[in-house]
């Protein structure tokens, strides 16, 4: 299965075999699991995938261990506030929180439950935020206790949010499908629309160390800007294959994350990529290591990426 079919947001369900399967209380292989996110939280990494999977590990990334949830949903976004405090959401309105840093987790009431194909992030300050299909989008004050609906743009919004991320200025972007690009100045209370270069659905966003943006989607779309989103010029990625992720690795490197194995470098700020040997893995997140390697998730679990140090 490709991860385009998860990380569109298009509002899809598993197979129900995949939904309705017994919680997870044995050990999962980090290998042998389809996984949807990975975030650090600044002592320990942490993924989260299929059936509800949460997997811990060191930094180091060497030893997984399998944590029990109380879902057997599919969990595609996880983010913590701190070291300890974490949301985790997923397909069938799921919404957990964790305050042990990940150790165990508890299911968490919303009024209005996020529809399949979700994410979350910190906003900082208390504040969180967690969205799915048509336009659904929740804003917590508390660190994820509580949760309230917000409008994105306007009472009408009704496309697929695919990711919000920070910027260095303060602000917080948001893409998703239709080209929906929005920017927020307040930690998510409000978005204002940005012109968008590109129709289609964005899946992500990045912001590169020397501050220009990148954002990424379906059909190998590949922008970038140089003025904070005002304008926006296209790169050529020679590729019709989506776009599942990015990252900098802290020796100014770019990596983008595709489906099929597709793996592309930029060695000089975004203004051009080249393809690297293939991952032979869709893969939808990576975390540099610190060490000039990443660790990565996947429909394969966790993938290392020992080799890519930008010296190809």
């Amino acid at each position: 299965m490709s991860l385009r079919h998860l990380l569109v947001l298009a509002g899809l369900c598993l197979p129900t075999h995949f939904a309705c399967a017994q919680t997870p209380d044995y050990t999962v292989r980090p290998d042998r699991v389809f996984l949807l996110n990975l975030t650090d939280t600044g002592d320990h990494l942490v993924a989260v995938g299929e059936r509800g999977v949460v997997l811990r590990a060191d930094h180091g990334a060497t030893r997984w261990d399998s944590v029990r949830t109380p879902t057997t949903r599919t969990l595609s976004g996880v983010a913590f506030a701190n070291a300890t405090r974490g949301i985790a959401v997923g397909h069938g309105g799921t919404l957990l929180r964790t305050d042990d840093g990940g150790q165990s987790w508890q299911a968490v009431d919303a009024e209005q439950r996020i529809i399949v194909g979700a994410g979350v992030a910190a906003l900082g300050a208390g504040r969180m935020a967690a969205w799915g299909a048509f336009g659904l989008y929740l804003l917590s004050t508390d660190d994820g206790m509580t949760w309230e609906r917000r409008s994105v743009l306007d009472e009408d919004f009704d496309r697929h949010i695919s990711q919000i991320i920070a910027l260095t200025n303060g602000d917080w972007l948001l893409v998703g499908e239709s080209g929906t690009l929005a920017r927020s100045g307040d930690r998510g209370e409000t978005w204002q629309a940005l012109e968008s270069p590109y129709a289609g659905s964005l899946f992500g966003a990045l912001q590169l160390q020397g501050g220009g943006l990148l954002v990424y989607g379906m059909r190998g779309n590949l922008w970038y800007s140089a003025d904070d989103g005002q304008t926006w010029a296209q790169r050529q990625t020679g590729t019709t294959f989506a776009f599942n992720g990015a990252i900098q690795q802290r020796n100014g490197r770019v990596l983008l994350l595709g489906n099929s194995g597709l793996l592309l470098a930029s060695d000089d700020q975004g203004q051009s990529f080249k393809a690297l040997p293939s991952t032979h893995a869709s893969l939808a997140h990576a975390l540099d290591k610190g060490d000039g390697t990443l660790v990565a998730v996947g429909d394969r679990g966790v993938v290392p990426l020992a080799a890519h140090k930008g010296q190809e």
